[in-house]
């Protein structure tokens, strides 16, 4: 009669996958395709789809009925399992990492915009050092106007959103090169 040895360590990756990682895996590769489906062609078109993927996500593009987009995302998870997640993975954070960035530089401008309308010259002499190609003339007209707007605007003066502020905005925007 054999004897069972307790002594013998099993080794993890000799174990089948549990269901709940199985399910984890499957809703995360889901949560790709949702993503893919959201996605122009255009941005699309930079990611390396195979065929099937390409299609399917084509597909689902064009169904509107709510139960039916549900099913074909789950065709779309199922189809993802059978290719390599890592390259689209990939590209889905640099695009994350390339928004966060733009949001960053957006509020960037925002808050040197309010420094210029709530400030003086001195911030001018920043912001004319940090984008040295900047016409100062145009900079310092549009500034005067948009203090000006903001003083005559009595009902709400922490208003950032009037137009002279929209255009300073936009020339700063456009002088960063963040169009």
């Amino acid at each position: 009669m054999a004897k069972f040895d307790d002594t013998e360590s099993f080794d993890e990756d000799d174990l089948p996958p549990s269901k709940s990682s199985i399910k984890r895996e499957a809703e995360r590769l889901k949560k790709i395709g949702e993503r893919l489906l959201e996605m122009g062609d255009n941005q699309l078109q930079s990611f390396a789809l195979s065929d099937k993927l390409a299609m399917a996500i084509a597909e689902g593009k064009r169904i509107k009925n709510f139960e039916g987009l549900r099913r074909h995302k789950q065709y779309i998870g199922k189809v993802l399992r059978e290719t390599d997640t890592d390259a689209i993975e990939a590209r889905l954070s640099e695009i994350d990492n390339a928004h966060t960035l733009n949001t960053r530089a957006f509020h960037e401008l925002e808050t040197l915009r309010d420094t210029l309308i709530g400030g003086d010259n001195k911030s001018i002499g920043e912001v004319i050092e940090r984008y040295p190609g900047v016409d100062t003339q145009k900079l310092r007209q549009l500034v005067r106007n948009a203090k000006k707007e903001q003083q005559g605007n009595t009902t709400n003066p922490d208003n950032t959103s009037t137009t002279h502020a929209r255009k300073l905005f936009r020339f700063l925007r456009d002088a960063s090169g963040n169009s």
